[in-house]
């Protein structure tokens, strides 16, 4: 009969096993869905957060950069102010002061008899390129898209300050930027460097900085009447439209301060869901090994069941308050000890413990005791010291010599003093006729010694050793 009861009973076991494994099974399936859709919307809020972020960013940065350049430009619009005439060689060799680089390729004055003296190439003609009278009534500004000074093929934003001489417009100072140059410097590094960054002209509608889709020239070519209106509006916000391929594009967009521009970023959908599209494999492939997942589960249990234990082993032998080794790991250390002789001992009590918690709290007390253990950890190695008392200390160490121990103990002691703490201490290592408990109490008699000299020095009554 019990023979038939256990079969019983482990076959109920057994299919209450395998449909409680199914039924895991299942929630681990309806889960794994559940947070796949889940992980979707957040990913769609988290691209609105972070390509929100990114504009106002890129947006700071850019008139940043601007604002600098054009701080530049007055610096040395005042300085060429300063020449009776704008002749070309002292113009040129002026200019070349200002940093000309991949961004900036160019930088020229326009003068009121309509010649363009570059810092690269001869004198131009402003005829056809520039009217000075227009450009003299606007005033500081940056310009749209215009053919390169130097290469007619390439377009350039401009960027202008007049140069004024008393009180009057006597020429004008601008640089040419690469609209390439600045796409590149100021995208942000977001969806692993493929989020693109654009300008737009609000005025004309007409992108001045595309690193997105060049076939898109103004923003009557999105398809898109309301994104239109926004962008040309200068509202801020965020939106999603699909491009000529079919994919799903989002916009973060919002105007800038210093001109009459939109900065837009905008972000792929598979560049988006990339994660997304990479967890849903791996839930896949997580449902097919699900069986194996279990076994590791039952594994782990097991594995942590012995972790629990011996952690619980752990914190009856550790001391709660520095992390040390207490005083059960102590007294069983000491009775291994009885065969060798190569052991040295350093007893150390804790000074003005006692007037510490009365005047400052036990918290300062404890953090004076944690401090100890510390320092005693970093000097001896944490396996060599115990606490074995409120304010008591034991440091065993084999195979040192009494010279070592005290030299140790003094860098020990100017540590303690460093942060306003002192410790008496006392050293004994092992002789032939010495068993382990005398060890100690050498050591711990010689603590009080020490103890005794300290107190003495600081002109106060020793305390009683058990108060």
């Amino acid at each position: 009969m019990r023979t038939k009861a256990s079969r019983k009973g482990s076959s109920i076991f057994q299919s209450g096993g395998v449909l409680s494994t199914l039924i895991l099974v299942i929630c681990i399936a309806v889960i794994s869905v559940l947070l796949s859709l889940r992980i979707q919307q957040l990913t769609r809020e988290q691209c609105f957060s972070l390509l929100s972020s990114s504009t106002r960013e890129v947006c700071t940065n850019v008139e940043n950069n601007f604002r600098s350049d054009r701080t530049s430009l007055r610096m040395l619009s005042r300085v060429i102010a300063l020449e009776d005439v704008l002749d070309p060689d002292a113009v040129t060799h002026l200019l070349t002061s200002y940093d000309v680089s991949s961004m900036i390729p160019n930088i020229a004055v326009l003068t009121p008899d309509g010649r363009i003296m570059p810092v690269r190439g001869g004198v131009l003609s402003a005829e056809g390129i520039m009217d000075y009278a227009a450009l003299s009534r606007m005033g500081e500004h940056m310009s749209g898209l215009h053919p390169s000074l130097s290469n007619a093929d390439t377009k350039v934003l401009r960027s202008f300050v007049p140069i004024k001489k008393n009180g009057k417009v006597a020429g004008i100072l601008f640089i040419e930027m690469d609209p390439a140059a600045i796409a590149a410097a100021w995208s942000p590094d977001i969806y692993d460097d493929s989020a693109s960054f654009c300008i737009v002209d609000r005025s004309s509608g007409g992108f001045l900085v595309n690193s997105w889709d060049t076939s898109v020239q103004n923003v009557s070519d999105l398809n898109d009447t309301a994104l239109a209106e926004a962008l040309c509006g200068g509202e801020t916000g965020f939106s999603h439209m699909q491009d000529a391929a079919g994919e799903t594009i989002y916009l973060s967009y919002m105007p800038m301060e210093m001109e009459d521009w939109q900065i837009i970023i905008t972000a792929k959908e598979s560049d988006v869901f990339s994660f997304v599209d990479q967890m849903r494999r791996s839930l896949r492939l997580f449902l097919m090994t699900g069986g194996l997942v279990l076994v590791l589960y039952l594994l782990w249990l097991m594995y942590n069941n012995r972790r629990s234990i011996q952690a619980t082993e752990e914190q009856a032998n550790i001391d709660v308050l520095t992390g040390l080794q207490n005083r059960n790991l102590y007294e069983a250390y000491c009775k291994r000890l009885e065969k060798r002789y190569d052991i040295a001992c350093i007893y150390l009590d804790a000074n003005g413990l006692h007037e510490l918690n009365n005047t400052r709290g036990h918290l300062a007390g404890d953090q004076m005791l944690r401090f100890i253990a510390d320092t005693l950890k970093v000097a001896f190695g944490e396996s060599s010291v115990y606490r074995i008392g409120g304010d008591e200390f034991v440091v065993l160490q084999k195979g040192k010599t009494a010279d070592g121990l005290a030299k140790t103990m003094q860098e020990v002691n100017t540590e303690l003093e460093r942060n306003n703490y002192h410790v008496s201490s006392g050293i004994c290592v092992r002789e032939k006729d010495m068993t382990v408990p005398d060890m100690i109490k050498t050591a711990e008699k010689r603590m009080y010694e020490a103890k005794q000299r300290y107190y003495e020095s600081i002109g106060q009554p020793v305390r009683n050793q058990n108060e």
